[in-house]
Formats: structure tokens, C-alpha cells, sequence
């Protein structure tokens, strides 16, 4: 472990300042923090642990700390953090990045794994959300990251306290960031008070990283007056900003968009052009994190490409971006998944559960049944005219008032016997219910798992997802 540094005259936290950076917590009886033996997670640790404790009704903490096998030393920092926990009466899980590891993109990779490992494990203790220990420090560093980017002004306001990563097949995840108001400086202090020794990771410095290099040039953007501080107030100005953008896209959405159950969007023409620029981009921006496949905005000149595509002259036109085709056609913007070359894979759950298909639809299952969920247009291609007819089902209707293109992706549901055999068809919107009951009287239901109108810190808004990885926060 390193030695305890000078915190150059700044006080550890107290206990009404911790009291009121984690009244975030509010809703959450069961939540995880992610503790990496570093000093930020570590003064995370032990304030969370002293909050808990002057709670009337405490809730449930675990505590996942992460040995990604890259260095000699995470093996005993993972144990350190163990044992740390134990004093504190908190469980403690180690979660190990096992298998080869890539030889370019290390970094990127690290982090995810590092997500991915979180992610699973915070499903598994049922725990409602995963707080992470970003700062001050971390938010300017970010925001000067995407100012390098030429972010959007979403971008620019760089992380939120509230947000939310995505996990795979499994809902997304919400994550809190308590400390974004404290900076580096006062962690280190808040160790150092408690005693805590805590251990440095080497690629913090390694120039080779732009964060790093960053990092490097804080103390000099200090002295002109460009301080951390100032750096992060003006991504919480801009943070503002962005609400207001949002709030005035929800009432449009809200009086010109509808999202039909099966997965495209229809958009009022009119309503979109009668929008500022900037606005205009910001809706298309969010509609493509609802139909489509990447996991972070388009870039600003390829957004800019794709709206000009769809405004420009007259009659019908076409573009795609971020794995969505959208498509003018008459008064109104068609917006659909994109299936792509190799088509969308399938998926088969088994029940009792919540799993998310594609990013895009939110599959529940209240009793045992096996449920696969694949495209229309993959079970159209299998033959699924003639199981339709063997099982007394009327094939899918799909609605005159939209291109038939835009049902390629969406979904068909199977309920399956034990031995395979399948025992019943629905096609969410397009003609059956989107539930049904399984053969113990179970409810499966298939929903969008993403509306026009959910609030932007969902994983595609989040700021992890806002730039590549390479640039991402860690």
C-alpha cells in the first residue's frame, strides 16, 4: 500500500456532509459499491460504512472490489479491501477478470470487463443500484475529455450524479455518484483521518492514456485560474442546459411521436423542422438510442449528415445511422431497428425473470416458462407462416400506415415446452397480446424497454456511453 501523501491542507469529509451527499441513496434497500482500493473508493467505503451506522433502519451494502490480474499486486489489494469490509460488517465479494488478456486496447477492455463483472454481480445480490466513487477530480477531467471530443452539449455535461449502465440481456443498471461535489484532495484527507492506507494503480500516470496526460496538465490550467472547481461548475451549468433542451424535445415527443409496440417510431415532419437546429439534433439523437444498436450518440457531423439527408428537398428519403433506418415518407419520419447483415440473434429465457432482447424490448417472466424471443423476419425466413398454421394462430397484421420494412425486427415471442415442443405464438402488437399465460399460469409480457419520453440518463444518455471507450470515464 502507498503511502499516506500530504492532502495539501484540505479536511477530510465530515459526518453532515456525507449525510447529505448520500440522501442519493433514498429509494435504495439494497445497493453495492464498487471499492477498488484506491483512495476515492476507500473514503467511499468508510463513509458509507459510518453513514449506515447512524441510520435508524440501515440498509443492505455490499461491496465489490474488482482483481483484474494485471499487476502483481491487485491480488492482495482485493483482500486488503476484503478485510477493510469485514471491520465493518459489510460483505465483500472479489470479482476476478479471468482469461487471456488483449494485447491493444488494454485499457478499454479493463473497463469492459470491469462493468461487465459489476454489472453481473449487483443482478446476483439483487442489489437496486451500484455507486461508484467518481469526483470533482474525475468530472473536469471528463469535461475537458469531451471538449477535446467536440462533444454535443449533453456531452459536455459530462457525469451525473444519477445514471445508468447497460447489462446486457438484464435491465439497465442505475448507478449514483455521491461524490462528484468533493474533490480528490479531501478523499485523501477523509484516508488519511481514518487511517486508511491505500494502494496507487501505475496506468493513473502512464502518459500513454489521455486522461493521464490530462491529469498531468490540471496544475498548470490551475494557475490561470482554470481550476477543477471552475471546470465542474461549468459542466453542472451546462448540465442545466441540457434539462431544458431535454424538457422541451419531451413535449414534442409527447404531442408529435408515437412508438408502436412492436419497436419503430413515427415522428411528426412538422414538428421537427419547426425545431431549432441544435434541438432538432438532440430529438434524432435520442430517438436513434431508442431504435438503435451503438452504445454511445453518433458523432456530431454524422448526426448533422443524417438530418440533412432526411430534411433536405422533397418526397421520399432514406439514411441510416447508429445501427436505425429512418425514412421521410409523406408528413411523417419512420424510424426502425436496422436488422444488418447478419441479422439480430435470438435469445431463450426461462422464467421467473426480467431480460432485456436487443437493447430494445424488456421481456417479463412471472412463472418457469421457456420463452424465445426472436425477429419477425428470422421466423418468417424458418417457416413460420406454416408453424403459425399448425398451431391455430393467425399470422402477424401489419398496419397500412406503416412501411412494412419497419416490422423486419420486431419481435415474435415462443413459449416452449420442457421437451422443446412449442406451445404458443405472440407477435407484441402486430395482432396478438403482448402476454400471455404459461402453462402454470405465469404472465410473459413483452414491452418496449425504452420510451420516447424516458429521462435521458438511461444508458444511452449515460455519460459512459457518451463517447467511445478509449475516452470514457474509468
Amino acid at each position: 500500500m502507498a503511502a499516506l501523501p500530504d492532502d495539501g491542507g484540505a479536511g477530510p469529509l465530515g459526518d453532515d456532509e456525507a449525510d447529505a451527499a448520500f440522501g442519493l441513496f433514498a429509494g435504495h434497500r439494497r445497493f453495492a459499491l464498487a471499492v477498488s482500493g484506491g483512495p476515492d473508493s476507500l473514503a467511499l467505503l468508510h463513509l458509507v460504512a459510518g453513514w449506515r451506522a447512524r441510520q435508524a433502519e440501515p440498509p443492505d451494502v455490499h461491496v465489490f472490489t474488482l482483481d483484474h490480474r494485471l499487476r502483481p499486486a491487485s491480488e492482495a489489494e482485493s483482500g486488503h479491501v476484503a478485510a477493510l469490509c469485514r471491520a465493518r460488517g459489510l460483505p465483500c465479494r472479489i470479482l476476478r477478470w479471468e482469461g487471456e488478456k488483449p494485447t491493444t486496447g488494454l485499457q478499454a477492455a479493463a473497463r469492459a470487463a470491469r462493468q461487465r463483472l459489476l454489472g453481473q454481480a449487483a443482478a446476483q445480490a439483487r442489489c437496486s443500484a451500484l455507486v461508484l466513487a467518481h469526483h470533482l477530480d474525475d468530472q473536469a477531467e471528463t469535461f475537458l475529455l469531451r471538449v477535446a471530443r467536440g462533444s454535443s452539449l449533453h456531452g459536455l455535461a459530462a457525469m451525473r450524479a444519477h445514471s445508468a449502465w447497460p447489462r446486457g440481456d438484464l435491465p439497465d443498471l442505475p448507478v449514483l455518484r455521491p461524490l462528484l461535489g468533493f474533490a480528490k484532495a479531501r478523499l485523501i484527507a477523509t484516508c488519511r483521518a481514518a487511517g486508511l492506507a491505500y494502494a496507487e494503480d501505475p496506468s493513473n500516470d502512464n502518459p500513454s492514456y489521455a486522461r493521464a496526460r490530462l491529469r498531468r496538465a490540471m496544475p498548470g490550467l490551475a494557475e490561470a485560474g482554470v481550476t477543477a472547481a471552475r471546470l465542474a461548475e461549468t459542466a453542472a451549468v451546462l448540465a442545466r442546459a441540457a434539462a431544458v433542451v431535454d424538457a422541451r424535445i419531451d413535449a414534442v415527443l409527447a404531442d408529435a411521436c408515437r412508438q408502436h409496440p412492436a419497436g419503430p417510431l413515427r415522428l411528426s415532419l412538422e414538428a421537427l423542422s419547426d425545431l431549432p437546429e441544435a434541438f432538432r439534433l438532440r430529438l434524432l439523437e435520442r430517438l436513434l438510442g431508442i431504435i438503435g444498436t451503438r452504445g454511445y450518440p453518433p458523432r456530431r457531423e454524422r448526426l448533422e449528415r443524417f438530418a440533412a439527408t432526411l430534411l433536405a428537398g422533397e418526397g421520399r428519403a432514406q439514411a441510416t445511422l447508429s445501427g436505425a433506418v429512418a425514412r421521410r415518407e409523406g408528413r411523417w419520419l419512420f424510424l426502425w431497428r436496422e436488422p444488418g447483415r447478419q441479422g439480430i440473434a435470438g435469445a431463450r429465457h426461462q422464467g421467473p425473470g426480467a431480460f432485456l432482447w436487443d437493447g430494445r424490448f424488456l421481456l417479463e417472466i412471472a412463472g418457469t416458462a421457456v420463452v424465445e424471443v426472436l425477429t419477425l423476419a428470422c421466423w418468417r425466413n424458418s417457416g413460420g407462416a406454416k408453424e403459425a398454421e399448425r398451431l391455430g394462430i393467425l399470422p402477424p397484421a401489419l398496419p397500412r400506415d406503416w412501411p412494412a420494412a419497419a416490422f423486419a425486427a420486431a419481435p415474435v415471442l415462443r413459449l416452449r415446452a420442457a421437451d422443446g415442443g412449442v406451445l404458443g405464438l405472440h407477435f407484441p402488437g402486430l395482432g396478438a397480446s403482448g402476454g400471455g399465460k404459461d402453462r402454470d399460469g405465469g404472465y410473459v409480457d413483452l414491452r418496449p424497454a425504452r420510451s420516447v419520453l424516458a429521462a435521458p440518463g438511461r444508458a444511452y444518455a449515460t455519460e459512459v456511453a457518451e463517447m467511445p471507450p478509449e475516452l470514457a470515464d474509468t
